[in-house]
């Protein structure tokens, strides 16, 4: 029987995300072999899920859950003065979307039903909603409760974004200087690039300007900025505001890399939510650039939607006022010139037909079918080709808005999620001060020390802080805090803050995060926590060796110090191995002779970046966290 010897030898293991591959080595690194077979491979599993699907659902649902509560608490507020002027509008507002014989009233009008004011007076009078608003929030004259509380039920179940932290006082062009010097700062931190462009007044009065041709807007935003070559490396400003300008852009080109040259193009006129996590993977870092320039794109929006008007209604009204007029002058050109295409157009109803019928969802006869606006611009831009010859200058005008697919924009579209809730808090505030002068009720003090008015205001601007969760104590993922003065006590936007201990809530769902290692049971720390930033900085850094010798402690902090913590302008950007050889040369720790080549067990870029870590000089609050749950301490510096 032959002796078995045993030999020193290597297991090495790789864990990815979907398979663990293995290998047997021997202290040379050769694979060795057992019964014949070399003993390495690799063990495939499924990828995890990340359950997009269900949380998209999810986030769907609670947004829908929480405007019903706000439209419930407003009609709290508002039920005793609707029901002392007339009983059964609230019930006939319910009852709205049913056929006539399933409504408990009898009643064939939906809002009003006064003997000297129905619905037909009412549309009449405000042919939109934001004509009501409008009037409302500019006229101190007495109107009706139900007005009032028709005009705040649309804000309410609109209330616009919460991305922006600006004042509701500020002027409308401060959150596109704001995000466009927060974009400029990034590129200039992270990348080195000053994007300042030479008159940034102007720059910004292109972004914002209405019913300018895409490509036109490029052209200026990119005049005077070389177009870089095919193998120039780097960000481009070239390519940076044809994005902004709202062009399609292929990755590679705006990140000067070719490792994007098989990723889809991209373009800031599409909601990037639907592909974020897409882009995520395929850019990794690189993505907080796209967000960033999202944002600037999305304020410009704003700004050109809101236009010099101080209130949203008025911008929808002037944009009314405009549709009607280009409409009238289309059908006068039509009738003028092509009398035998205007029924194709205006009112025939067939199926799948991009007519006006189809986009003003009027009586079509595929009932639920609709075309957008970009279906109804080419189905104009197909059937009415000789517009382009007119030399008329309105008919020119209008033939610009086909091609450019901007004519008759409708007022309620998936534009209007550019627009921040300060905006629409203004506005709000603004009827609530006018109603408060006619409806009493509103600035009289309750039992809790609140007047309706106040309530009204603290529930439209007022949303969960998502350290706090579920409100709910049965929920499975519960763990806000309830203060002891609150245990049993109803929820609301106004009371939120007495009845909800904060601090404590928070602690909670920090604590709740944080992940424990499976061999020791210790806490682990935030990937973006100073500690384990650094760690893996020096993980980059410690095998640097100059001629085979390793860098010395002292220096080596000093470089992390210059390059890394506190940069001066010429290290801004990534910290690449060049610019560590040029460091090195400046401080006289290597001689000039010295061939960059000398330099070796570094990558030609450093991906770690602890700028962002320490440059409020906080600690990061999933640290603060695990020091009030375990004593446990980590010191990355023990590695230098």
């Amino acid at each position: 029987m032959k002796e078995k010897t045993q030999i020193p030898y290597y297991l090495g293991i790789d864990a990815g995300s979907s398979s663990v591959g293995w290998a047997v080595t021997d202290t040379m690194y050769h694979v060795l072999k057992c019964k014949g077979k070399a003993m390495w491979g690799v063990r495939l599993f499924p990828d995890a899920s990340t359950a997009a699907e269900r949380r998209t659902h999810r986030a769907a649902r609670r947004r829908l859950q929480r405007r019903k509560q706000r439209l419930d608490i407003l009609e709290m507020l508002f039920a005793p003065a609707l029901n002392e002027k007339d009983p059964q509008f609230l019930a006939r507002m319910h009852e709205s979307d049913l056929w006539q014989e399933d409504k408990s009233i009898n009643s064939k009008y939906s809002l009003f039903s006064d003997s000297n004011f129905n619905d037909c007076d009412y549309h009449a009078q405000y042919p939109t909603t934001y004509h009501l608003r409008s009037e409302l929030a500019h006229s101190t004259d007495s109107h009706d409760v139900r007005l009032v509380y028709l005009a705040l039920h649309h804000l309410m179940k609109s209330r616009g974004h919460f991305l922006y932290e600006i004042s509701e006082t500020s002027d409308n062009d401060s959150s596109l200087r704001d995000k466009f010097d927060d974009f400029c700062t990034l590129l200039s931190d992270a990348y080195g690039l000053d994007f300042v462009p030479h008159n940034t007044d102007n720059y910004l009065n292109i972004l914002k300007t209405p019913n300018m041709r895409v490509t036109e807007k490029a052209a200026l935003l990119t005049e005077g900025l070389k177009k870089p070559s095919k193998n120039e490396a780097g960000i481009s400003p070239f390519y940076i505001s044809e994005l902004l300008a709202g062009r399609s852009v292929a990755l590679s080109n705006l990140f000067g890399d070719d490792r994007f040259k098989d990723a889809k193009k991209i373009t800031l006129q599409n909601d990037l939510d639907a592909n974020y996590n897409e882009l995520c993977e395929v850019l990794d870092d690189h993505i907080s650039v796209v967000t960033a320039a999202k944002d600037v794109y999305d304020a410009a929006r704003f700004s050109e939607i809101i236009g010099t008007h101080r209130y949203l209604c008025d911008a929808k009204i002037a944009v009314y006022k405009q549709n009607n007029i280009d409409l009238r002058a289309l059908k006068d050109y039509i009738k003028a010139h092509c009398i035998e295409r205007y029924n194709s157009i205006f009112c025939d109803k067939e199926d799948k037909l991009d007519n006006y019928a189809a986009y003003s969802q009027y009586h079509h006869k595929s009932g639920d079918y609709t075309c957008s606006q970009e279906a109804f611009c080419k189905f104009l831009k197909k059937s009415l080709p000789e517009m382009a010859e007119s030399k008329s200058p309105v008919i020119a005008t209008i033939y610009q808005k086909i091609v450019d697919g901007s004519f008759l924009p409708r007022l309620r579209s998936s534009e209007n999620g550019v627009i921040p809730y300060q905006l629409q808090l203004r506005e709000l505030d603004a009827i609530l001060k006018n109603a408060s002068s006619y409806l009493p009720f509103l600035v009289q003090q309750q039992s809790d020390g609140y007047t309706p008015a106040e309530k009204i205001r603290k529930t439209f601007e007022f949303r969960v802080p998502y350290y706090v969760g579920p409100l709910n104590d049965k929920a499975a993922h519960h763990w806000a805090v309830r203060s002891e003065t609150g245990s049993k006590e109803k929820i609301y936007p106004w009371n939120f803050n007495q009845l909800i201990d904060l601090d404590h809530s928070a602690e909670a769902f920090l604590v709740n995060l944080i992940g424990r290692c499976t061999y020791t049971g210790d806490p682990v720390l935030p990937k973006d926590s100073l500690l384990y930033s650094e760690y893996m900085l020096l993980n980059e850094l410690n095998p640097l060796k100059i001629d085979g010798q390793p860098l010395s402690t002292e220096h080596k902090k000093q470089l992390i110090k210059d390059m890394f913590i506190h940069p001066v302008s010429k290290q801004k950007g990534k910290v690449t191995k060049k610019k560590i050889y040029e460091y090195l040369k400046s401080k006289g720790w290597i001689s000039k002779a010295t061939n960059i080549d000398s330099i070796n067990g570094i990558d030609d870029k450093i991906k770690s970046d602890l700028r962002s870590a320490f440059g409020s000089a906080q600690p990061s609050a999933g640290l603060w966290a695990i020091s009030r749950c375990s004593t446990a301490s980590f010191r990355a510096e023990e590695m230098i």
